[in-house]
Parts: C-alpha cells; sequence; structure tokens
C-alpha cells in the first residue's frame, strides 16, 4: 500500500461484505486506525474532495488497471495534494480534531449504512462529536450526538457537500 500511495495510482477500495460499497481514489494515508484518500466521482469523472475510512471496515482494494485510468476526464487529483495535515491524522478522533474548522462534513455509522447525517462540528470530546445538522433542502435542524467509536466513514470537501452550502447561502441572501 505504501509504494501505492508514494505513487498516487488510483484503487478501488472494497468494504466488509455487509457493507457491500465499493470506493474509489487516491490514498494518502493508511495505517491500523485510517485510511484517508482523495475520492473519485464516477458520474463527473474527475476527483471530487476527501474521505476518511475507519481501517477495519476495508476488507481488500486494487489498483485501476488501464481502461479504468483512461476514463478520467479531468484529472485533477493535484488540487487536493497537500490540502491535509496528514501527519495530525492517526484516528477518528485527530480527524475530527482537523476537521473542526470545516463548514461541512457528511458522517456514516456503523448503525446504519443506508443513510447519513451532514452538519458542521460543534462540539469535540474524545469521544463523541456533535453536529448541527444541515437537511437535503440546506436547511439548520437539530444537533446530533455520535459517538465517535461508531463512525466508520467522514466525506468533506466533496461535490455533495459544497452544493449543501451554495444551497444555504442562497436561501439566506432571499
Amino acid at each position: 500500500m505504501q509504494e501505492t500511495i508514494k505513487n498516487g495510482i488510483p484503487i478501488h477500495v472494497d468494504l466488509v461484505s455487509n457493507r457491500d460499497e465499493v470506493y474509489s481514489g487516491i490514498c494518502l494515508k493508511s495505517n491500523d486506525n485510517i485510511f484517508i484518500f482523495i475520492c473519485f466521482n464516477d458520474e463527473t469523472k474527475e476527483f471530487d474532495g476527501f474521505a476518511i475510512i475507519r481501517k477495519f471496515e476495508i476488507e481488500k482494494y486494487r489498483e485501476w488497471d488501464e481502461e479504468e485510468l483512461s476514463e478520467i476526464k479531468n484529472n485533477n487529483y493535484a488540487e487536493f495534494i497537500g490540502k491535509l495535515p496528514l501527519e495530525k491524522m492517526n484516528n477518528m478522533f485527530e480527524c475530527l480534531s482537523e476537521l473542526e474548522n470545516e463548514e461541512l462534513i457528511a458522517v456514516f455509522t456503523e448503525a446504519d449504512d443506508d443513510s447519513y447525517f451532514v452538519g458542521q462540528i460543534k462540539n469535540l470530546t474524545e469521544n463523541e462529536a456533535e453536529l448541527k445538522l444541515i437537511n437535503e433542502d440546506a436547511e439548520w435542524i437539530e444537533n446530533k450526538k455520535i459517538n465517535i467509536a461508531e463512525i466508520t466513514y467522514i466525506g468533506f470537501r466533496t461535490s455533495i457537500e459544497k452544493e449543501l452550502l451554495n444551497k444555504n447561502v442562497l436561501q439566506q441572501r432571499v
């Protein structure tokens, strides 16, 4: 994996069988706790934001083949290099600490594979993250406390979060 990271080779990441998900992108960091990567958006065929996955959620990965590499329409991955303090991001709590100033993050938990929470970190302890949630209409709703040990995936700076932020800004101008 370290060679794949060093060479910036795109990969597919298969999650454990009960998750039945495959994520694609370029891995920036992998250790015993977490896996941080630049996401690849299959619809736009370009790189789109970041994700952090708990390492135990990953069953296997494989490097892209030549045909898959040729599908990249906009090889914009360089825009994401050097944007995160990877040396300070060694577990979920440390990652969340580094994301405290993010405008929005998306969080999946062990309890529910099909839905996720999108919001802003309002309070953080070693065991719990409190998010101010935003709904699909870009309206701020209630706060939600999430046990950090239950977080399996964090996404941020993707087109999903950016779209919600833009909607929210437009609503506030009306």
